[in-house]
């Protein structure tokens, strides 16, 4: 009698063993799920809204297991109409088991659903959100075909707030320290002047007027633009002899020395009468060009073009 005991004991196990080395079990977890309540605000009834991608390709009959906190409350409420499953070749569901923070949906599909599935909870009957600010987990489970034998799982987080105090946002800033910046440049290029930033006019002669021209660049971050100033150390003069300033047009035979903007960039604009020919050239700082938005000092096409005339 011992020994057959013994050796049906050993039939038991070896059935056993037998078992479980021809049923195993697979599973992935699915790593992209995300959850947005349609309000994120506190005690607050809402539909929520589950994407996921399946980990494995959901056939027919696939079981859906949906858990969250059941700091969500009306969920033992819901019904299967509450509840839209949506996704490429899923053609219905039928959703049963409702409890607090727990029901399942079985999936009828027309082929393999590889695509993204979306759920909505909430329709005649919704969720509440919790009364704490805070994240709370939601969870799929996939029971592939439900057969048991494929079950993927993943889970994501709800986040509910106030509508003052959001938790989870971070509130960035920086400072911009600003920045201005002015350089005197060949006519029509991005060549500066060699310092002293000569404008030759050339020979002067009694029968011509004689003219020279630069551009004047500005660069600045400021996005309410820049103002440039303009003043001069004394007259056009030859040792202590002053040439007499001008407004107004020069003509040959009359001295006179003046300038002005002849052609305005893109950015600035003359102030005053200083895009009128010509200007005599103030000697205490006064306002020449403003803008009023960012600037480029090495844009050429926002260079403001100067020419000086003398006769």
């Amino acid at each position: 009698m011992k020994k057959r005991f013994v050796v049906l004991t050993s039939i038991s196990f070896l059935v056993a063993a037998a078992f479980i080395i021809f049923n195993p079990l697979n599973a992935a977890g699915i790593t992209n799920i995300t959850v947005v309540p349609v309000s994120q605000n506190q005690s607050t009834a809402t539909d929520v809204v589950i994407t996921f991608t399946p980990s494995t390709a959901i056939t027919n009959s696939t079981i859906l297991i949906y858990s969250y906190d059941p700091a969500f409350t009306g969920g033992a409420a819901l019904t299967d109409t509450d509840i839209a499953i949506l996704g490429t070749n899923i053609t219905s569901k039928a959703c049963s088991d409702f409890v607090a923070g727990y029901f399942t949906c079985t999936l009828t599909t027309s082929a393999s659903v590889t695509t993204p599935v979306t759920t909505t909870i909430g329709d005649t009957n919704q969720l509440t959100t919790p009364s704490s600010a805070g994240n709370y987990s939601f969870s799929v489970t996939a029971d592939i075909g439900g057969l048991g034998s494929t079950i993927d799982s993943g889970a994501g987080l709800a986040y509910i707030s106030t509508d003052t105090v959001k938790e989870n946002e971070v509130q960035v800033t920086a400072y911009v320290p600003p920045n201005l910046s002015l350089e005197v440049y060949q006519e029509g290029t991005n060549t500066k002047l060699v310092d002293p930033n000569n404008c030759a006019m050339g020979v002067l002669s009694i029968n011509t007027v004689k003219t020279c021209a630069y551009d004047v660049g500005v660069g600045t971050n400021n996005a309410t633009g820049a103002s440039v100033t303009v003043s001069s150390d004394g007259k056009l003069r030859d040792s202590a002899t002053d040439f007499t300033d001008t407004t107004g047009v020069i003509t040959a035979g009359t001295e006179a020395y003046g300038f002005y903007i002849s052609t305005q960039g893109t950015r600035f604009s003359a102030a005053g009468f200083f895009n009128t020919s010509y200007q005599a050239v103030p000697q205490s700082g006064t306002q020449f060009a403003t803008s009023s938005n960012t600037s480029d000092l090495l844009n050429t096409a926002q260079h403001d073009h100067n020419s000086c005339s003398q006769h």
